[in-house]
């Protein structure tokens, strides 16, 4: 019960951060599902951390009607690049986590821009996505302040 439980509240929080970066602010795109599979990264085994964030690109990929990869393609990166940084080497404070979700976005948002200009049509000019992609960068990085691993609660 417990499990069904704790999958509901994921399913429901996974949800509600895709529907807040529908709606945007200031006509800008927020990228909450980032910061989402940043905490993945930290706090789950590796495997499910992957799994679920390729979910996760899969539902955005398929919900922006487009090709489907670029954003499981840069969801898993994340992911990948995150169990570097969270194998003991490093120390994690709220400093070093905001760091890691600013940077950690602008190579997402890099990610989904490219595959897509390769693979099919330019989403907008490089100038824009750069506006959007920083901006997607600062509200992680912020957020990204309270995002805490387990050693540090």
């Amino acid at each position: 019960m417990k499990k069904v439980m704790t999958s509901l509240f994921w399913i429901s929080i996974i949800s509600l951060a895709m529907a807040l970066d529908r709606a945007g602010f200031l006509n800008l795109k927020l990228n909450l599902t980032m910061l989402l599979v940043y905490y993945m990264g930290l706090k789950w085994p590796e495997l499910k951390a992957v799994l679920c964030s390729a979910s996760v690109g899969f539902i955005e990929d398929s919900l922006s009607l487009r090709i489907i990869g670029p954003n499981m393609l840069s969801k898993c990166t994340v992911i990948f690049i995150t169990s570097f940084f969270r194998s003991g080497i490093f120390n994690f404070t709220p400093l070093l986590n905001s760091l890691l979700c600013f940077a950690f976005t602008i190579v997402d948002g890099f990610i989904v821009y490219f595959s897509l200009s390769v693979f099919d049509t330019r989403p907008v000019d490089i100038s824009t996505a750069i506006d959007s992609i920083m901006f997607q960068s600062l509200i992680n990085g912020v957020l990204g302040y309270f995002v805490m691993r387990e050693q540090d609660e």
